[in-house]
């Protein structure tokens, strides 16, 4: 799955986010616990040369052991649920603690006041603007769990010594591999506008195969091999089109939506040692 899908806001964003981060102290880099591999924007990581805090976000969604796994190999990372806005903070602002632990003695000898200034990056749905609400302790961001929710830049204080900037999700302009663009669609990081929703489900169906082909059939009951599960799953949950014609569309979405959703359970589209 070749996904261009870059629209002109983004462009705009990137040269606003690069702006930004000359006058920042560090960089806060959402990823969603289910892909996050995928979630690395390689246009970012250029532009990149201040400490770095990895959230890895929406760490219910995926088993302890996977999450285990990322912050094994991510330096200066944390596990949190953004939703979860008491415990996401604490770990959060000891992480900018401690990647920003120079900036702030420097600050101290030269008898100024403790003050960063965090830019918070990430493709687009990987819950930025949800963390930014548990850190400054109110709902004063708009969030959504759909892509392109956030369109511009915005500071928000979250005390006298940090404020933050939250960034709109930003893609790359081509994603080349098949592989992450089908996590990145999964996950919502993509408008479903744009994508054939249902080539999106079969390419879940085949993946949670492989993962483990009992997800499917507890939530759907037993499936065909091969061809046709699509079709099974628009009839048992009774997704009909006028003349009883199967609507196999709006079974894509619902299974979409169900992974989405935590329906089928903890599931990871990728690991570590992949």
């Amino acid at each position: 799955m070749e996904i261009n899908w870059f629209p002109g806001h983004m462009a705009k964003s990137m040269r606003e986010i690069e702006n930004n981060l000359a006058v920042a102290d560090c960089v806060l880099y959402v990823l969603d616990a289910r892909a996050v591999r995928s979630c690395f924007n390689p246009v970012f990581d250029k532009m990149l040369k201040i400490p770095i805090v990895y959230v890895i976000n929406k760490s219910d969604t995926v088993s302890e052991a996977v999450v285990k796994d990322w912050l094994e190999k991510l330096p200066q990372s944390v596990a949190v649920e953004g939703t979860n806005a008491s415990a996401c903070k604490k770990r959060v602002l000891a992480a900018i603690k401690r990647v920003c632990a120079e900036v702030t003695e420097k600050q101290r000898k030269r008898g100024l006041n403790e003050h960063i200034r965090a830019v918070v990056l990430g493709v687009p749905n990987t819950g930025k603007s949800t963390v930014i609400n548990s850190l400054c302790g109110r709902s004063s961001l708009v969030t959504g769990d759909k892509a392109g929710v956030t369109r511009s830049a915005r500071w928000a204080r979250v005390d006298q010594k940090l404020d933050i900037l939250d960034t709109p999700g930003t893609l790359y302009p081509k994603i080349t591999d098949r592989r992450v663009g089908e996590n990145l669609a999964i996950i919502g990081s993509i408008r479903d506008e744009v994508l054939d929703v249902c080539e999106l489900a079969e390419a879940l169906i085949s993946r949670l195969d492989d993962i483990d082909p009992s997800i499917l059939e507890s939530r759907y009951g037993k499936l065909p091999n091969g061809c046709g599960r699509l079709e099974s799953v628009s009839r048992r949950r009774g997704f009909l089109q006028r003349g009883g014609v199967l609507d196999t569309e709006r079974a894509a979405a619902a299974l979409i939506d169900d992974f989405r959703k935590g329906r089928l359970g903890k599931i990871a589209l990728e690991y570590t040692n992949e």
